[in-house]
């Protein structure tokens, strides 16, 4: 039953790996066009204004955007972090579950189901915070598909039982 909870574990992460390789990336997004400068009358025709929006403040006009991106967020790094910690924490759990596989030993299955719950932890914050720039129509938002989202979340909640039940020797 352990080595099916490993092999169902890395059909997960397989999973998750092909969703992060097939995400439209911020970059392929196209990014909206600005608003061409208006001539004012009060000013000579041979000097162009600028096209930094007037919500910006001036020390903010060279910033990169991926700054801005960020800058605008509601929990700045929130995304990065658990965009990060997801996949990584998902690693380190399934050495874990490995170890255990090949020594048998309760502690390594028990350190495995600890850090398999923060990566659903991560998983389910970085959803939320991915839904809800989608929502809110930031051109940073990653599209995903549905269909393998449900696939890696069904995964992750079938490995997670496993998982939980060896741990407990049921």
């Amino acid at each position: 039953m352990a080595i099916a909870a490993l092999l169902l574990w890395m059909c997960t992460a397989a999973a998750g790996g092909y969703l992060l390789a097939s995400r439209a990336r911020p970059a392929d997004v196209e990014p909206e066009p600005e608003p061409a400068p208006v001539a004012s009358a009060a000013k000579p025709a041979t000097v162009p204004e600028t096209s930094v929006p007037e919500t910006r403040r001036a020390k903010d006009r060279f910033d990169p955007p991926s700054l801005v991106r960020a800058k605008s967020e509601p929990l700045p790094g929130m995304r990065a972090l658990a965009e990060f910690a997801h996949p990584a924490l998902a690693i380190i759990g399934l050495a874990f579950w490995i170890l255990y596989v090949m020594s048998r030993d309760r502690i390594f299955a028990a350190i495995g189901l600890g850090i398999l719950l923060g990566a659903i932890c991560a998983g389910l914050s970085w959803f939320t915070a991915n839904d809800r720039a989608a929502r809110s129509g930031r051109p940073y938002a990653l599209r995903l598909s549905p269909r393998l989202l449900v696939l890696h979340g069904a995964g992750a909640a079938l490995t997670l039982l496993l998982t939980a039940l060896i741990a407990a020797r049921v």
